[in-house]
C-alpha cells in the first residue's frame, strides 16, 4: 500500500509533515520524506516499525517498489492526481483503490485517539471559558474568531480544526457564516462554531447565547429549548448498531414534533478524527452503522433566515453502545 495524503501519512505513522509517501506491506512500513523533515521524522519515530527513509519525489519511491517487485499496489484513489496515476500505472503495477479501507479503519479509533480527541475537547472548552470572560461590546465576528482561537492556542491547541466561525445577531441565521465585520451589541444571539488539535486529532463544538437580555428576539428561549431539547434526545438515545439516519431522526422527529424540523436543514453529525469530517454520517441518507470506539458530532439547529439561528455541538464517542460527550462547558441558554 502506498499514499503521500498528508492525514493518511499522519495516520499511518504519527508523524505530521507536508510532503511524503507511506509504503507499507505485511512486513514493513516505510515513510519516505524530503530532506526537511528527515530528522525529525527519524526522531519522532525510532520507537516504533516505521523506518524512515529520503525521498524528494515519487520516482524515488517506485524506484523502491519495483526493488521489492510489487505487482499490485493498493492506493487511495480518492487523493492522487491524474499525474500521479499516470506514473504508477506507467510502472506497470496492478492498481487497486484503498480509498474505503482507510475510511471504514478510521472511523473506529483505538484508545490513543480516543485521548487525542479528549485532550481536543478540553482544550477547545478551556479556551471557550476564557474567551467568554473577555468578550466585549463592540468587537467584530473577526475579533472574537481570533481571540477565540489565540485562547486555545494559549491552553495546547496546535491548530484550529477549521476555520473558526463567530456569527453575532441575523448572521447565526447562516449556518457556515464567514466571521466578518458586524459589531456586537446588546441583545444579539451569538453563534461560535469552533475546535482545535491537540496531536493531530480534531474537537468539535457549538455554543449559541445571548449578549444580553435586552433587545433579545421574544420566541429565543423557546426555540433555544427545542434545540436543547433535541440535542440532548440523540446524545440520551443514540446507540450502537443504529445507522446514521436512525440517529439523526432522533434529533429530526424531536424538533418535528415541536413544529421546527423544516428549519433544521443540515445533518445532525459527522465523523471526527484527523480530519474534521470522516465517517460516520449521521443524516437522514446515513447508511453507516454506529459501533463503539466511532466518534462524531451531535449538533442540531434550527435557522429563521434573516433573522436568527440556534446550534448546539458536542463531539461524542460511542462507549458500551451508548453515546458519551466529550464537552463539559453549560449547554443551556446562557445570556452574558
Amino acid at each position: 500500500m502506498l499514499t503521500h495524503s498528508a492525514d493518511l501519512r499522519r495516520y499511518l505513522t504519527g508523524f505530521s509533515s507536508t510532503f511524503g509517501f507511506v509504503y507499507t506491506d505485511a512486513q514493513d512500513s516505510v515513510l519516505f520524506t524530503d530532506p526537511r523533515y528527515a530528522e525529525a521524522a527519524k526522531a519522532a519515530l525510532k520507537k516504533t516499525s516505521v523506518a524512515v527513509e529520503i525521498a524528494k519525489d515519487l520516482d524515488t519511491v517506485l524506484r523502491f517498489v519495483k526493488a521489492r517487485k510489487v505487482k499490485k499496489l493498493a492506493v487511495p484513489f480518492e487523493r492522487i492526481t491524474v499525474p500521479e496515476y499516470e506514473a504508477l500505472a506507467h510502472a506497470r503495477l496492478r492498481l487497486v483503490d484503498s480509498s474505503r479501507a482507510f475510511a471504514e479503519a478510521m472511523a473506529v479509533k483505538a484508545e490513543g485517539e480516543l485521548a487525542r480527541i479528549r485532550r481536543a475537547s478540553s482544550i477547545a472548552e478551556q479556551g471557550y471559558t476564557a474567551f467568554l470572560n473577555e468578550l466585549k461590546e463592540g468587537m467584530t465576528e473577526n475579533e472574537a474568531a481570533a481571540l477565540l482561537e489565540y485562547k486555545m492556542r494559549t491552553f495546547g491547541a496546535e491548530d484550529r480544526s477549521f476555520e473558526t466561525i463567530a456569527a453575532f445577531g441575523k448572521n447565526t441565521s447562516v449556518p457556515h457564516h464567514r466571521s466578518g465585520d458586524t459589531k456586537l451589541a446588546c441583545g444579539m444571539p451569538v453563534l461560535l462554531d469552533f475546535g482545535c488539535k491537540a496531536d493531530g486529532y480534531c474537537s468539535d463544538i457549538t455554543r449559541t447565547f445571548l449578549f444580553g437580555q435586552k433587545g433579545a428576539p421574544d420566541d429565543f428561549a423557546e426555540v433555544y429549548e427545542a434545540v436543547y431539547g433535541a440535542h440532548m434526545a440523540a446524545l440520551e438515545n443514540i446507540r450502537g448498531g443504529m445507522t446514521g439516519a436512525a440517529a439523526d431522526e432522533i434529533a429530526r422527529g424531536f424538533l418535528r414534533g415541536k413544529g421546527l424540523d423544516k428549519f433544521f436543514t443540515h445533518s445532525l453529525g459527522h465523523g471526527v478524527g484527523i480530519n474534521i469530517h470522516e465517517k460516520p454520517v449521521l443524516g437522514p441518507s446515513g447508511k453507516d452503522v454506529l459501533r463503539d470506539g466511532m466518534v462524531f458530532s451531535v449538533e442540531p439547529g434550527v435557522y429563521f433566515e434573516g433573522h436568527y439561528g440556534i446550534r448546539i455541538e458536542d463531539t461524542a464517542a460511542l462507549s458500551g453502545g451508548k453515546a458519551q460527550s466529550f464537552m463539559k462547558t453549560e449547554k443551556r441558554l446562557t445570556v452574558l
